[in-house]
């Protein structure tokens, strides 16, 4: 059976050897892997198979995108990348970490929490080597194939043991790289470590060397670790600090770790302790020897769990991460030799005594092989055990109307007082019903939430943004001990600001929590891991920071979260820039990344340019600016007449209508120069005009082009003003076919003094919509809330090459096309970033009908704030200087009618989806029964406006 390979995924070769294991560094779907040049990374060429054509491996290392069915693998054992064909592959193993969202298959609706993972393991016991040069044995780790040097062969190798609980084993070094590490009262990750090996010679000598001293006698990447063969000069030995024994110049300088020691690490620090006893200032970057070796100082184990843990399936309980090749060791060695006696099919625990290896403990393992089951709390609160590789990671987008059980969740009407939002309700998620979007919620009698309008010179613009422009003041949840109610998912919010995932790390805030909770003992509780969340809001948290676990139930507005378990906590921000990015996020390269473009240049297309009539064109006019078109010397001579100071004027008579009065009767024009003051809402507004020649014979090409009798296409109104002709706002009417027919979008478009070797700028007026209409989040994955545009063309995103901005070929009207038929598409769901590939794809039909439920219900909402802006004169962005085109296409007898259209639309959908034929939710035709919810609201609204409209 051929599964669906995802990121991080364990695989092996079909036909080849099951120990020769790959991780999946990239796939096709998962755009955030995608980074250009990848063997610019390699330290060896990428891997040829012989199941990917050359064209296809040669486009890969440009773009980094692997070809639809290959993944891009990373063979552990060899440290070599290579382009391979998914069908050439067995999935062996898929990592799943709790509070994971998961998926049966891609096409289904219902998704659920990983609450516990249960891992199997094989394990490789140590073995013994000889030394070729004096035939000294060492005890070793080995990777399967023998090691790459003739100094060192295999001796004799143990046979694994079999199905080993990861819950028995722990990791053999610590920290590590990725540890969370405390000091003083701060909680931090290691970002990076040096570390001291201490060698056993075949003299049965002992010394300690630095690690980057050392080399590994085997294929192994990593670094040296307890069970390596390394080598070393007699120089280092010689210099080296001295165990047992003393430097013998006839020993060779090859040895087996015995022995690592951190001896400087790196710690990205993330935060102090905010109860109890003060932390001290924050904790020097690079902690030396002696600050490790105190006791302020220790690993924090999440595995660790209380002496009495409860029962009950929903609580989880970590493991150690485990992968390939990671060195472990068994928690009770005592224990593990009474269970696997050789019996059963496990194998047999063979201790190696202390006094064997000079008192270091050599009962080391490496992991060959991970087989892992998961249990998962699925929406409808039923839980399962699963197989890990049986399940997808949930590849659905950010969906503002998606919820769990457990989660906090309130009302979307708010009341405003004292410059503060505040819900009418706040409650927690009991129960999902995903495929009718409707959910179950308790509510909490004594909560207190409330919102501030986030400044615009916050810190962070891109988290305000993300969070709907607003900031969580107060938060106070309580517990849930009201009534339940069954609600459509469009009714509520499940805000990223209120909710913690199982898996978080969090600090205790409440001084009355953290004195309640604090032990006879004096063991002092401020940090721990989100273990389970209750149905009635609290949350159960395992404290490890101490020696002593313990579980405590915590209110929700009692801990604040330091790290998140998806990931999504900003860790790489707070570590610092990577080498090699600029601070924009730019990869700035070095002299080596230089000679590497320079000598793989020639595999890139070069651009080519021509004019309008086809002809070839010099990069240098196109630079200067210096090519026109025949039909343009009339034109280019009315400009060279102009004062430089009137140079951006319109024309004195313009060939192209002005904006209708409002008692037209007539179509309004597509294109129209307003003699009108800018509109302050008008975005760009305040932004610097220029007179340089280049840009003003460029403006009024594209003027020329917009004006032209049949140039834009049905649906799409441009208006520009005598004053500003640099300055656009566009109104785009939505297509039929699409869940976006009759709704109206306004885009303010700009160009930038430097124009056209820099696109134009453009931003999109989203309203907010009523609450009650079920319109939250974005109406389409191109535009965002903040006003930003997602389109290559913009420069805001990065697509195929070609298709950028090209100051000799692109137009302003290729821009208006291209957001009509780019972005206000059939199915948006595929706009999403690497979505391209799932487009016609069975398992893609349902999502993309739940998106385009929502954004019908969003564009709704659009339609219905312009109509009603329109009719009662109120004020909404974008609208001035369009006003009398809403008025023509909505509600004027003499226009469209489009307001008419759209209720006839919505009283068609509601008769699909609730009459006694009620047919299948497509998201266009038929919608769920909790979209319908809102969607009555939406038509009653649209009833009352063309009720109004009629009289």
């Amino acid at each position: 059976m051929n599964r669906t390979l995802c990121t991080e995924d364990l695989v092996f070769r079909k036909n080849g050897d099951a120990h020769d294991v790959a991780t999946v560094d990239r796939t096709n779907t998962d755009v955030d892997t995608h980074v250009p040049h990848p063997e610019r990374h390699e330290v060896e060429p990428i891997l040829i198979n012989d199941s990917v054509p050359a064209a296809a491996l040669k486009k890969f290392k440009i773009d980094g995108v692997p070809p639809q069915g290959t993944v891009y693998v990373r063979w552990v054992y060899k440290d070599r990348a290579e382009l391979i064909a998914e069908s050439e592959l067995e999935l062996l193993h898929r990592s799943l970490f709790i509070g994971d969202i998961v998926t049966r298959r891609a096409e289904d609706v219902m998704s659920g929490v990983v609450l516990n993972v249960h891992t199997n393991c094989s394990l490789r016991p140590m073995g013994r080597a000889v030394v070729n040069a004096n035939n000294g044995t060492l005890l070793s780790l080995l990777p399967f194939s023998d090691s790459g040097d003739d100094l060192v062969r295999v001796e004799d190798r143990p046979p694994p043991l079999q199905d080993i609980p990861a819950s028995e084993l722990m990791y053999e070094e610590s920290p590590s790289e990725d540890d969370l590490v405390i000091f003083k009262g701060w909680v931090g990750r290691v970002l990076t470590m040096t570390t001291a090996l201490t060698i056993r010679l075949t003299d049965n000598s002992v010394v300690e060397v630095a690690d980057d001293l050392c080399e590994l006698l085997s294929d192994h990447p990593d670094v040296p670790r307890v069970g390596d063969i390394v080598k070393t000069k007699k120089g280092n030995l010689r210099t080296g600090l001295w165990k047992f024994g003393q430097y013998n110049p006839n020993t060779p300088p090859i040895g087996s770790v015995v022995s690592t020691r951190a001896t400087t690490i790196e710690v990205a620090w993330l935060q102090a302790r905010l109860v109890g006893a003060r932390a001290s200032p924050e904790p020097p970057r690079v902690l030396e020897r002696a600050e490790l070796e105190s006791d302020s100082f220790h690993v924090y184990d999440r595995s660790r769990r209380p002496s009495t843990s409860s029962p009950e399936l929903t609580v989880s309980n970590s493991e150690i991460e485990t992968s390939i090749s990671l060195r472990v060791r068994f928690r009770d060695l005592a224990a593990a030799e009474a269970k696997y006696t050789g019996s059963t099919h496990h194998g047999k625990v063979a201790r190696i005594p202390r006094q064997e290896t000079l008192g270091y403990d050599m009962n080391v393992y490496e992991i060959a092989s991970v087989a892992a089951t998961v249990d998962v709390q699925w929406q409808d609160l039923t839980v399962t055990r699963e197989r890990a590789v049986d399940l997808l990671p949930d590849a659905a987008i950010d969906d503002a109307h998606a919820a769990w059980p457990g989660e906090i969740a309130h009302s979307l009407a708010m009341e405003q007082s004292a410059g503060l939002h505040k819900p009418g309700k706040v409650g927690v998620i009991q129960c999902v019903k995903p495929d009718e979007r409707m959910a179950a919620v308790r509510w909490c009698s004594g909560a207190q939430i409330a919102y501030s309008k986030a400044e615009p010179d916050d810190k962070d613009p891109e988290a305000v943004a993300a969070a709907g422009g607003r900031e969580l003041v107060q938060n106070l949840v309580g517990v849930a001990d009201g009534e339940t109610e069954e609600l459509s998912l469009y009714d509520v919010e499940c805000p990223g600001e209120l909710n913690v995932r199982r898996g978080d790390i969090v600090l205790i805030t409440s001084p009355e929590a953290y004195y309640r909770m604090t032990a006879d003992d004096g063991t002092e509780l401020w940090l721990g891991e989100v273990v389970d969340t209750w149905l009635d809001g609290r949350l159960l948290v395992r404290c490890g920071a101490e020696k002593e676990v313990r579980d405590v139930a915590l209110r929700r507005e009692e801990v604040f979260v330091a790290i998140r378990s998806d990931g999504t906590d900003g860790l790489e921000g707070l570590a610092g820039q990577a080498e090699g990015m600029e601070e924009d996020g730019e990869f700035s390269g070095s002299e080596e990344d230089d000679e590497w473009e320079s000598e793989t240049e020639d595999e890139e297309v070069l651009a080519t340019y021509e004019d309008e009539n086809g002809e070839a064109m010099d990069v240098d006019e196109v630079e200067n600016g210096d090519w026109e078109s025949a039909d343009e010397d009339e034109m280019d001579e009315d400009v060279a007449e102009e004062p430089k100071d009137q140079a951006q004027a319109a024309p004195t008579e313009p060939s192209v209508p002005t904006e209708p009065t409002s008692d037209s009767t007539e179509a309004p024009a597509q294109y129209a120069i307003l003699d009108t003051p800018v509109p302050a809402d008008h975005h760009y507004a305040t932004e610097p005009s220029t007179t340089a020649p280049t840009h003003l014979k460029r403006t009024q090409k594209e003027h020329k082009i917009l004006s032209s009798p049949g140039s834009l296409p049905p649906g799409v109104y441009i208006r520009t003003w005598e004053s500003r002709l640099d300055l656009f706002r566009a109104l785009f009417v939505g297509p039929a076919d699409t869940p976006y027919a009759s709704a109206p979008f306004v885009i303010d478009i700009h160009l930038p003094t430097d124009y056209p070797h820099a696109p134009p700028r453009a931003f999109f007026h989203s309203w907010p919509g009523a609450s009650a209409l079920g319109g939250v989040g974005r109406v389409n994955p191109n535009l965002y809330e903040d006003g930003k545009i997602c389109l290559s063309l913009l420069g805001t995103w990065e697509g195929d090459r070609g298709e950028g901005w090209s100051a000799a070929k692109s137009t302003l009207l290729q821009l208006v096309v291209s957001l009509l038929g780019l972005v206000l598409v059939p199915e948006p769901y595929f706009n999403e970033a690497g979505y391209e590939p799932l487009a016609g794809l069975e398992s893609s039909k349902r999502p993309s009908a739940l998106y385009n439920e929502r954004t019908f219900l969003r564009a709704s909402g659009f339609l219905i704030d312009a109509v009603e802006a329109v009719g009662s004169g109120g004020v909404l962005s974008g609208l001035e200087g369009l006003r009398e085109e809403v008025r023509w296409l909505y509600t004027s007898h003499e226009g469209p009618g489009l307001l008419r259209e759209a209720l006839g639309r919505v009283e068609g959908i509601l008769s699909r989806s609730e009459g006694e034929e009620r047919v299948e939710p497509d998201g266009a035709t038929a919608m769920s029964k909790g979209a319908c919810i809102p969607l009555r609201r939406v038509r009653d609204r649209l009833r009352g406006l063309v009720d109004a409209a009629d009289e």
